[in-house]
C-alpha cells in the first residue's frame, strides 16, 4: 500500500537508491511496469525561456514506486548567455533559490557569462568537457576536410564523448563538482544547472538526481535523450551554415559531438559498475552523499 508524502514511501526510495535499484536493466522500467509507461511528456517539458532551447522542468516523471517528481522545482538548462531580457524576467517568475553552472572558465569567457535575476545565487561548479568544445573549434576552423575526418570520422567524434563520460564517474575533482551540486539540490539552494549545451554535464547531474530518487531508468533514459530533439533545430542550422561557408564539406561528422546517445550515458553506468559496483555505491562512496542528504533528496523532489 502507497503512503503519499509519509516517511515510508522516502525511505522505500532511497533504499532503491542504495542498492542500485533505481538503474535496474531489462525490458521493464519498473516492477510490473513497461518503460512504456513511464514515457515521459515532451513539449510540455520545455519551459518557456527567451533565448534558451533546451530549458527544461525535471517534474512530473513517475518513480518506481508511482509517486512523482515536483514540477516547479528543479529545472536543467544549456547555458543562459544568450538569454533575453524578457527571458530573464520569465526566469524571474520561476523563482530559482540558486544556479549552477558547470561550464569552464574558458567556455565562459568565449560564450559570455549568464544572464539571469538580480539576486539569484549563481555558482561556477567547472566540470571539464574533455576538451570537446576546443576539439570542435579547432576542427571546424581548420577548414582541411581529411584532418576532420581524421579526428571525428569512424566513430571517433562518439569516443571522444564515451571518454569524457567515463571522467564524470572516475575524475574526482569532477565528483565533487556533481556531488556539490546534488547537495545544493537536496538543502534547497539549487534548483537550476547548466552546461553549455545543456546535455552532457546537465544530462549526467539530471541522471544523478533522477536515479537517486527512484525514477526507473528507462525514464532516466527519455529525459536525456530529449537533448536531441529540442537542439536539433539549432544543430541543423549550424551544419547548413557550415556547409554553406565551405568550413565543412561533411558537417555531420559533427553529429556525435552535437547531440546525446544511448551509448554515452551507458558508458559512464559501466563506469559505476567497474568502480563501484552499484550505483547506490557511487552515491555514497563516489559522491560522498549520506543517507540523510539521500532523504532529503527524495523530500524536495518527489511529492
Amino acid at each position: 500500500m502507497r503512503i503519499r508524502g509519509s516517511r515510508t514511501a522516502i525511505a522505500l526510495g532511497v533504499g532503491a537508491a542504495l542498492l542500485g535499484g533505481g538503474i535496474a536493466a531489462g525490458p521493464a522500467a519498473s516492477a510490473g511496469q513497461s518503460a512504456a509507461a513511464h514515457a515521459p511528456p515532451t513539449a510540455q517539458r520545455l519551459v518557456p525561456v527567451e533565448g534558451t532551447a533546451n530549458f527544461r522542468d525535471l517534474g512530473g516523471y513517475r518513480t518506481y514506486d508511482g509517486e512523482k517528481t515536483r514540477s516547479g522545482v528543479l529545472y536543467r538548462s544549456e547555458a543562459l548567455n544568450k538569454v533575453t531580457p524578457n527571458g530573464v524576467a520569465q526566469m524571474a517568475a520561476l523563482k530559482l533559490k540558486g544556479i549552477v553552472d558547470f561550464r569552464t572558465a574558458a567556455e565562459i569567457a568565449a560564450n559570455g557569462p549568464d544572464k539571469y535575476p538580480a539576486g539569484v545565487p549563481n555558482t561556477n561548479l567547472a566540470v571539464s568537457d574533455g576538451g570537446l568544445m576546443t576539439t570542435l573549434y579547432a576542427v571546424i576552423t581548420s577548414g582541411d576536410p581529411v584532418k576532420q575526418e581524421q579526428i571525428l570520422g569512424n566513430g571517433r567524434a562518439a569516443q571522444l564523448v564515451v571518454d569524457m563520460y567515463r571522467t564524470f564517474v572516475d575524475d574526482p575533482a569532477i565528483r565533487a563538482q556533481f556531488a556539490a551540486t546534488a547537495k545544493g539540490v537536496a538543502n534547497g539552494t539549487v534548483s537550476l544547472y547548466h552546461c553549455s549545451a545543456g546535455k552532457d554535464r546537465a544530462g549526467w547531474m539530471t541522471a544523478i538526481l533522477l536515479t537517486a530518487v527512484g525514477v526507473p531508468t528507462g525514464t532516466v533514459n527519455q529525459d536525456y535523450l530529449l537533448s536531441n530533439q529540442y537542439l536539433k533545430p539549432g544543430n541543423d542550422a549550424l551544419k547548413q551554415q557550415l556547409l554553406a561557408s565551405g568550413r565543412m564539406q561533411n558537417p555531420s561528422l559533427l553529429d556525435p559531438l552535437l547531440g546525446v546517445d544511448q551509448r554515452y550515458l551507458d558508458a559512464a553506468r559501466a563506469a559505476i559498475d567497474a568502480r563501484y559496483g552499484s550505483f547506490g555505491k557511487y552515491l555514497t562512496d563516489g559522491l560522498g552523499l549520506d543517507v540523510l542528504t539521500l532523504v532529503k533528496l527524495r523530500q524536495r523532489l518527489v511529492t
